[in-house]
């Protein structure tokens, strides 16, 4: 029996950084053979690939303070130029900000409905569903043109069936001034939300490279972390979490409490004394994969064709196009280049075969002229990231809510993007991961001193 007094489940961000404030408080299990969940990076022959692309963006000054002390010089710069392509032109993202680049008569009906939806009678009624925000905030031209198919794309599900609920952090009634400018200035002074990023840089030779040196640097300041555990079950009476390590199961009590960032069904169906009832709807929670098709390029580095394009045409089978030589020029030997290729399916949905699914690329790469004539395609690899996207519907929120409620009742806390089930950035994760450890520390400080008073 291994003792705490927290176990923390998963060595993501979220947990390495809880980890990092409890330090011998806690003991991490983390299933795979190195931390980090999704912010790893993997490397083919000397291409450099991240699982899915990530920038840092702050809104935290503290947390922002924290990973610069972390990472140093290491943590560069880098201001994201993105682009989006669609039948009717191509254009810098965000699309309603940046119409010059659309054909005239698209441009008209955008500004047209636009202005309808601006300045028109608005009714009182909040939208019910994710299609009616998009209507509502940017009309019907924009999101013909863009915003449907292109969210069709990730979604991959009717958008009238999707909740409001955890969209609304990045779609806003876009400025009718801006939008205007935009449309005849094809190159407008304007900064998305994204536009102050950070990507780790490290030296030439550097034995890792890409956003996992984050994930690094954090389990460099935890104190016990356990790799390749697999959690099996969480006995919520006992306060016992197993787990398997190669062909033992070893046992770890938690003496105040568990901090887990397994995805939210996953932690339920772990816990002997969870409802039935619970298990079942936990189970019907939907979520979407991501299959990202990284491939090693030779040839001249492709030039003003931004850090990643977002492709709206649904025949299209890829939804983004990542060019990783943007964000760090070491990550492909001299004489070539990385590109990631973002492909969604639907998580209830089996995987399409990967030859398949590797042939569909190739072509539509062909068509959108994604790899130039003047290079060769070397090497082809594929990256799985399930969950990727958590689905939001009404069907899905009272569920989410009365797991973390039976978690959270019995001392376990879910914390992260997929231990909570919701939509959160790289820097929120990590701001929530700190401050559940500066909280766990707290508790444990005062029941300690509480303890020895009596």
């Amino acid at each position: 029996m291994h003792e705490a007094d927290y176990i923390v489940l998963g060595g993501g961000l979220a947990g390495l950084c809880a980890a990092n404030e409890l330090q011998d408080r806690a003991i991490v299990l983390e299933r795979a053979d190195r931390p980090g969940g999704l912010v790893r990076t993997e490397c083919f022959d000397g291409y450099w690939f991240d699982h899915v692309i990530h920038l840092l963006y702050f809104e935290d000054p503290a947390t922002e303070k924290r990973i610069h002390r972390l990472l140093g010089d290491v943590l560069a710069p880098c201001r994201p130029t993105a682009w989006v392509e669609t039948k009717h032109g191509q254009t810098l993202f965000p699309l309603q900000m940046h119409l010059a680049g659309l054909d005239r008569p698209t441009v008209l009906r955008c500004l047209r409905d636009l202005k309808s939806q601006t300045f028109g009678t608005q009714s009182d009624v909040h939208p019910t569903n994710f299609e009616e925000l998009l209507l509502r905030t940017f009309g019907r031209g924009l999101c013909e043109t863009f915003f449907f198919p292109y969210n069709r794309k990730v979604w991959k599900r009717p958008l009238s069936t999707l909740a409001t609920s955890d969209f609304t952090w990045n779609i806003a009634t876009p400025d009718y001034e801006q939008v205007l400018k935009g449309a005849s200035d094809p190159d407008p002074d304007y900064q998305a939300y994204n536009a102050d990023g950070w990507y780790p840089r490290p030296p030439g030779g550097a034995p890792l490279r890409g956003m996992e040196v984050l994930s690094e640097a954090l389990a460099n300041n935890v104190t016990d972390l356990r790799l390749a555990h697999t959690v099996e079950s969480i006995d919520l009476a006992t306060r016992v979490v197993l787990a398997r390590w190669g062909d033992r199961v070893e046992r770890f009590l938690f003496r105040a409490g568990c901090l887990s960032t397994l995805p939210l069904p996953v932690a339920v169906s772990l816990c002997q004394q969870a409802p039935t009832d619970l298990r079942r709807a936990c189970r019907c929670l939907t979520r979407n994969r991501v299959r990202t098709v990284a491939i090693s390029v030779r040839g001249p580095r492709p030039q003003n064709r931004g850090h990643w394009r977002y492709y709206s045409d649904e025949s299209v089978i890829f939804s983004r196009l990542v060019h990783m030589h943007e964000f760090d020029a070491l990550t492909a030997p001299a004489d070539g280049w990385g590109l990631m290729a973002e492909v969604t399916e639907p998580g209830e949905e089996p995987e399409m075969p990967e030859g398949e699914l590797v042939d569909r690329v190739r072509a539509d790469l062909r068509r959108v002229t994604g790899v130039p004539d003047d290079c060769s395609i070397v090497g082809v690899h594929v990256l799985a990231i399930d969950p990727a996207y958590v689905v939001f519907t009404t069907e899905n929120q009272p569920v989410i809510e009365a797991a973390r409620q039976f978690l959270g009742d019995h001392d376990v806390t879910p914390l992260g993007r997929y231990g909570r089930w919701e939509y959160s950035s790289m820097a929120q994760v990590m701001r929530d991961g700190f401050t559940s450890g500066q909280s766990a520390v707290a508790a444990t400080v005062e029941r300690t001193a509480s303890q020895l008073s009596a």
